[in-house]
């Protein structure tokens, strides 16, 4: 599988990172994922009252979509909609989302119907 090409970045492919050597340090790794370990947003949710648009990509490999954790949890949000982007070639596995052109007229869709505050 080969990587991504934007503007003047290459972004590796999922199987790309997770096969490639760790050269980052693996203290910071080891408090970031440490410090999330045992968030749980779930006791909250049903609280939420805005328009929520979740997004997440098929090929994840932080959250994956297999899990279905996305999908129970947002039965709990009263105004929410999952947008499962599907995995391809043009995806960056969990980086997926940090790249507009998956979601902005999903985005913009949703503003568009979205209540106003007066």
């Amino acid at each position: 599988m080969t990587g991504h090409k934007w503007g003047n970045l290459n972004w590796p492919s999922g199987q790309q990172r997770l096969t490639a050597p760790f050269v980052g340090d693996a203290n910071d790794h080891l408090y970031q994922w440490e410090s999330s370990r045992d968030y749980n947003p779930a006791p909250g949710l049903g609280n939420i009252s805005a328009v929520v648009l979740a997004i997440n990509s098929a090929d994840d490999e932080r959250n994956p979509p297999e899990l279905g954790v996305m999908e129970r949890e947002m039965k709990r949000i009263k105004n929410a909609r999952l947008l499962l982007i599907p995995g391809s070639a043009d995806t960056f596995g969990h980086g997926t989302t940090a790249f507009a052109k998956f979601w902005k007229k999903d985005l913009a869709d949703l503003l568009q119907v979205a209540p106003r505050l007066p």
